[in-house]
């Protein structure tokens, strides 16, 4: 067989399948003439540093001290790439060291960023003249940023800073490109070692731990090995065992680990309601790489409490018997991958089989001839749960019809009270004693009040139906919102309050509900003059990639954090010191939020009891 040339014989070679000759390595990597001398210099001693390196860290550091010491540069700086949290992070200086580099960049953001999105390397021959570039080495002249890449999949950003303009010169750079696509090519072998080199010692750490589970029959005993097996198997900072009751579709904590009690038994689930209850309910695992803000969980105040990030979730089954809910979580960003989701799931399904054999054990000693009486009455509770299930969703659909028709119904009427109401307050049925006009008003006002409330129920009932139809067309941002801002001057005019607008300058066109959005802007506007007495109030747009955040900040009385959960509930009022004055439906806010929803959205609330309020929504730019 022939020598294979190119990129594939410096891949066998870094693979350790063959022994490089001179000529391979001075063909692969090429040479190159130092932007400081005239002597060439060979990238080849590189090439064998690096070979057959398994740590990422120790690659890329011999990687930047071989640039700082032949590239003839003050300074690299090296980013690695996380894509589970759309950023780049984790920082390595080598040279000069610059103390104050941000921990992270998102994807976008500063020079980094762009050359982390746009995969293009970016030379600054002037850094004086880019502001975006910070911190800078001191004496600095030049930098250049450069993508870290392999098979074109993002791996990192490497920058390097020069104090002589030679050294970054145009030859120079493309010999630089030639030396970060080895490093991108070595550092990927690296990750796929050190990948490989985990999955055989994940391997034989399952194969203990199945066995140990097997061996242990104490179900208290066996339940917590359970959850100190799963963290170490995939090395998570926490790890949890629901148990499923399925009378009450309730999903509850028997055993965790990394965690404290008390957060443990803040973990409640029921079926169906979010990730671990979808588990339960398809009995299928499900993972996020981020369960604070993932819609199909409800619990992102108590995995805020607990620290948790991503979550990875799977049923411990034995056959077509559910024993529990067992999930893994991390405090950072992670996308748990295909081969972590199988390993799980095997050693959940040895769990199940243990749990079984504990089950039984403890079974056969007092009561053996009622095991299939206990099976019966499982499958009997089963259906009762399914027909419960068929019956609430009945219910549901007869009560949405209800609404709708009693909303109909009572609004033409109360529409002609109204009306008429007005005109006999303003004389047109004949002269208006002053203390009718006042009775008059009472009814007028108490009118409004009450076809407010009928309309935000027909809209909260077209919302649970799935009939409420957005009327989508472009839409400019900058009218809408001073329209709201006129209607916010006069909500406040007889109130010391300080109005500020904070807009872009040029807010683009979204593809929105006009009308929609500004009831949502609306309805927090008022919120915000209704309970604020003094201070100020603030309506807020800017954009920020591909999306536009709104908010309504004010100085109001806030709310207390055991009521923020609330906001958003229907029907709900929160206890304040303006309760007497200043009261509503408790359906502006949930429906508000569900406006924003439909627009694939979301809203969330920011508050300090005594110091003020800011409730915000995003809308993406489409």
């Amino acid at each position: 067989m022939g020598t294979r040339t190119g990129f594939l014989g410096l891949l066998e070679t870094l693979l350790g399948k063959r022994r490089p000759s001179a000529a391979d390595l001075a063909r692969l990597t090429g040479q190159y003439q130092s932007p400081v001398s005239d002597l060439p210099i060979s990238v080849t001693d590189l090439a064998l540093r690096l070979a057959g390196q398994a740590d990422a860290k120790v690659l890329l550091k011999q990687a930047g001290e071989w640039l700082i010491e032949r590239a003839g540069v003050e300074c690299v700086v090296i980013y690695l790439h996380e894509p589970a949290a759309n950023r780049i992070a984790k920082p390595m200086c080598f040279g000069t060291q610059l103390s104050d580099l941000p921990e992270a960049i998102k994807l976008g953001y500063s020079i980094y960023g762009e050359v982390a999105m746009g995969r293009r390397a970016y030379y600054i021959e002037q850094v004086e003249r880019e502001r975006r570039l910070t911190p800078v080495p001191p004496e600095t002249k030049s930098a250049y940023i450069v993508p870290l890449l392999h098979d074109n999949q993002l791996l990192g950003v490497l920058g390097l800073y020069a104090a002589r303009p030679a050294a970054l010169s145009e030859p120079a750079r493309v010999a630089i490109d030639r030396v970060v696509t080895l490093i991108g090519a070595t550092l990927s072998t690296a990750y796929r070692l050190s990948e490989s080199q985990q999955a055989i010692a994940r391997f034989d750490l399952f194969q203990r731990l199945a066995q140990d589970l097997t061996a242990r029959l104490s179900s208290q005993e066996l339940l917590q090995r359970i959850v100190e097996a799963a963290r170490e198997i995939l090395d998570a900072q926490m790890s949890i065992l629901l148990d499923v009751n399925f009378e009450s579709g309730e999903l509850r904590p028997i055993a965790w680990s990394g965690i404290s009690s008390e957060t443990a038994q803040l973990i409640r689930s029921r079926l169906k309601e979010d990730l671990k209850g979808l588990v339960a309910w398809a009995r299928l695992p499900a993972r996020t790489p981020d369960m604070r803000t993932d819609q199909r969980t409800s619990l992102a105040t108590q995995a805020i409490v607990a620290g948790m990030v991503s979550e990875l979730a799977v049923p411990v089954l034995y056959y077509d018997e559910l024993y529990g809910i067992l999930a893994v979580e991390t405090n950072t960003y992670r996308n748990f991958t295909d081969e972590e989701v199988n390993l799980l799931q095997s050693l959940a399904a040895h769990a199940g089989i243990a749990l079984r054999n504990a089950h039984l054990f403890e079974e056969l000693r007092q009561r053996n001839d009622e095991l299939q009486k206990t099976n019966a009455a499982l499958e009997i509770s089963r259906q009762q749960a399914e027909n419960a299930r068929a019956a609430a969703v009945q219910a549901n659909r007869l009560k949405t019809e209800f609404i709708n028709n009693m909303s109909h119904e009572l609004r033409t009427p109360l529409n002609a009270v109204i009306n008429f109401t007005r005109l006999v307050m303003d004389g047109h049925a004949g002269p208006v004693t002053d203390q009718q006009r006042n009775y008059l008003g009472f009814v007028h006002e108490g009118g409004q009040h009450l076809l407010g409330l009928i309309n935000d129920i027909l809209d909260l009932a077209k919302i649970e139906a799935g009939k409420m139809e957005l009327r989508r067309e472009p839409t400019p941002l900058e009218p809408l919102l001073k329209g709201v801002m006129s209607t916010l001057v006069g909500l406040t005019k007889d109130k010391n309050i300080a109005l500020h607008r904070e807009f872009d300058e040029s807010l683009p066109v979204l593809n929105i509900d006009g009308r929609r959005i500004r009831q949502v802007l609306l309805n927090l506007i008022s919120n915000a003059a209704k309970f604020t007495v003094q201070g100020s109030i603030t309506l807020r747009a800017v954009q920020q990639g591909n999306q536009v955040i709104f908010s309504v900040r004010d100085t109001g009385v806030g709310i207390k954090p055991e009521d923020l959960p609330k906001v958003f509930e229907e029907f709900k009022q929160i206890d304040n010191v303006l309760q007497e004055t200043a009261s509503g439906t408790g359906l502006g806010m949930p429906i508000s939020r569900r406006f924003v929803q439909l627009h694939g959205g979301d809203m969330w609330i920011e508050s300090q009891l005594g110091v003020g309020t800011t409730v915000s929504f995003s809308l993406p730019i489409t």
